[in-house]
């Protein structure tokens, strides 16, 4: 996966970024991330934590969720159909991966990533209050040219 290559002086960037760290924050994750259809990841936030793309273990992790959620879904996720998905046990399979995401804007999953347990009620009415202003977000940036950024992704993000 290959991290979105907006400038951290991309002021659309930045305010995505602070969304998702804010989000991370109030939720209690360890950090929260927007991924595309395509396997592009858009942003990481951090908490505590200013604007940043050295995010490379945050990398690694929204990948395995490409793989083991995403993939599985896309065909539902490209007709736009609201995917919610909870892992909050951690102890199920060889993965102890813990996460909430909430698909937004028919293309993109909003995930915040936790390393203890979480209240997934409280988790998912966060990321429910931010999905609109994440959203806008999403569909003001510009393409970043890599998988599924062609025409017809451009007209799914307007």
């Amino acid at each position: 996966m290959t991290p979105m290559p907006p400038s951290q002086a991309h002021d659309i960037w930045e305010k995505l970024y602070g969304s998702l760290r804010v989000l991370a924050e109030g939720a209690g994750g360890s950090f929260a991330f927007v991924v595309d259809q395509g396997n592009g990841l858009w942003c990481v936030g951090l908490p505590r934590t200013p604007p940043t793309i050295a995010t490379t273990p945050q990398n690694e992790a929204a990948d395995r969720f490409y793989r083991e959620e995403v993939i599985p879904r896309l065909s539902a996720l490209r007709r736009g159909e609201r995917i919610e998905i909870v892992r909050g046990d951690g102890d199920t399979g060889a993965s102890s991966d813990r996460y909430v995401a909430i698909s937004c804007a028919a293309i993109y999953m909003v995930v915040v990533w936790f390393k203890a347990p979480f209240s997934a009620q409280l988790v998912r009415a966060r990321i429910k209050r931010s999905l609109a202003e994440i959203e806008a977000l999403l569909v003001s940036m510009p393409p970043w040219g890599g998988p599924g950024t062609d025409a017809g992704a451009g007209k799914a993000r307007a």
